[in-house]
């Protein structure tokens, strides 16, 4: 275990910060995070990743900024690799209230993690900074551009020997977990390829505004009592997540209550994102990238707003990439944001396997559509 800095803030509980965030610029850029979701454990919950064979807890001491300095933070990590030797890893960044948890799902149905492994991948989970396990810095000092720089010290270390060798690095996302993965790729060109989920540059407003009212102090929610979450940390309000992540047709049993035990905190900083900052990474991107979307996700996807077959995603997608980018889409039918909450799930790790094996192979795939 890495050592942590701890830093003290000040906490006042009044959600002044909500009322700021309501001005129509912070709307528009916590929007977009907002897609970003929720965690919590059930009944069938999967083990914690450490407790799995083949995976062991590899925390690392990060910082904030790019240039080396005093203030240094835990990174909660946790490194699975398959039963065959591998030079690939996948690097799985959670989004907005969302630990690693996301991506083991409440049993094998929607455990991604395991069907990577299957697949042949290694992979990296973490709890991004600033939730879950990880260190709590002040929270005006965790964005996404912190965020992305914490990243690519994680892709730094399974290159060069700290965690491991690996030759190939995928960044995979959720939501906001998305956004910076392409932060990441867009700024330090250091990973093969990114799957990003739960993410379109083109938000449903109204449904974001209505996120952004459910967020207030963590600190004056029942989940943190004894957790003291320093002031500018966030959360959504008990009860309000389904509409958001979840489409009551194919929601697996229990996500609900999943969702509310084990979601965690966003921070103020993060919320100061914006639409363009979005899109400057988009189009800075050079590897290949694999969209996958709800067609029921009720933050990006409506009327007039389509996500129901894959030339749609391309369709609304295409013009915010590079021209000629290698940029494909998948979409899993009557599903919400929450995509590993749903019992469609194994649609959604089929379709990313496949791509990803057709990167690597050249080979087809019927669930994924080229949008060149």
């Amino acid at each position: 275990m890495l050592s942590t800095t701890d830093s003290a803030v000040t906490r006042d509980g009044r959600p002044t910060h909500i009322r700021h965030l309501l001005t129509p610029l912070a709307v528009a850029a916590a929007l977009i995070l907002a897609g970003l979701a929720l965690a919590t454990p059930a009944a069938h919950a999967q083990p914690p990743s450490a407790a799995r064979s083949g995976c062991a807890r590899h925390d690392l001491s990060v910082t904030l900024t790019s240039s080396p300095g005093p203030a240094r933070y835990r990174l909660a990590g946790w490194l699975c690799r398959p039963d065959r030797t591998t030079t690939t890893v996948q690097v799985l960044i959670p989004g907005l209230t969302y630990t690693h948890r996301y991506w083991t799902g409440i049993g094998t149905r929607t455990d991604y993690t395991t069907a990577a492994l299957a697949g042949g991948d290694a992979v990296y989970l973490i709890d991004r900074i600033s939730t879950g396990a990880s260190d709590r810095p002040p929270a005006d000092q965790v964005t996404t551009t912190t965020e992305a720089t914490v990243t690519h010290q994680a892709v730094r270390a399974l290159r060069d020997g700290t965690l491991g060798r690996f030759t190939r690095v995928i960044g995979v996302g959720h939501s906001y977990g998305s956004v910076i993965a392409m932060a990441e790729a867009a700024t330090y060109h250091d990973v093969d390829a990114l799957v990003v989920t739960g993410l379109l540059h083109d938000i449903r407003i109204d449904e974001m505004t209505r996120f952004i009212t459910d967020l207030y102090p963590a600190a004056a929610d029942p989940k943190f009592t004894d957790t003291a979450p320093p002031d500018g940390y966030l959360t959504t309000r008990p009860g309000s997540r389904p509409g958001y992540f979840l489409d009551p047709h194919t929601a697996v049993r229990g996500a609900a209550g999943w969702d509310e035990q084990t979601k965690t905190t966003a921070t103020t900083g993060e919320l100061t994102f914006t639409p363009d900052d979005e899109l400057a990474y988009s189009r800075a991107i050079t590897v290949p990238v694999l969209i996958v979307m709800g067609e029921a996700d009720a933050l990006f996807c409506g009327t007039g707003q389509p996500c129901k077959t894959p030339s749609d995603i391309c369709q609304r997608e295409h013009t915010a990439f590079p021209p000629g980018a290698a940029l494909a889409a998948a979409t899993i039918p009557r599903t919400g944001h929450s995509i590993n909450l749903h019992r469609t799930a194994p649609l959604a790790f089929t379709a990313i396997y496949t791509w990803l094996n057709h990167q690597r192979s050249a080979s087809a795939t019927s669930l994924v559509s080229s949008c060149r």
